[in-house]
């Protein structure tokens, strides 16, 4: 039996060189690229929550926001004042967020519960004179 010639064209046609070489362009392209649907981008365009805190108690309150178990402070809301406060998205990540208020000097804790929040809503929180009457409401501006 003699051996048969078998000629490739492929690495010789100038059509096959071609199409590895877009082939390749195209896996490279696809490598480097940047996936747009990202969720941080999704937080990023949300305004943040705003969070109104009425302090009718005379003691100084430490405020936080409770997510998924975790504690952020937001600030200091000094006794028979108010203050205003900002929370990103991110923070509440699609579950109810719960505010605290610790009074500094004193025993206790104010809380709001389970608060649902909706995009373009604000929350007030509202400390009462006895912590376990405090409330908190959320609503459109």
């Amino acid at each position: 039996m003699t051996p048969t010639s078998c000629t490739t064209h492929t690495t010789r046609d100038p059509r096959a060189r071609w199409m590895r070489a877009a082939l390749a362009l195209f896996v490279i392209l696809a490598a480097c690229s940047r996936n747009k649907g990202h969720e941080d981008d999704f937080y990023a365009r949300i305004d943040p929550i705003p969070i109104h805190v009425r302090n009718e108690n005379f003691l100084d309150m430490n405020v936080a926001v409770v997510s998924n178990g975790v504690s952020r402070r937001l600030g200091l809301v000094a006794g028979n004042s108010a203050a205003d406060f900002k929370v990103d998205w991110a923070v509440a990540n699609g579950q109810g967020i719960a505010l605290t208020a610790t009074p500094i000097g004193g025993r206790g804790v104010a809380g709001s519960g389970s608060l649902s929040v909706s995009p373009g809503q604000v929350v007030e929180f509202k400390i009462g004179s006895v912590l376990r009457q405090s409330t908190a409401m959320v609503h459109d501006p």
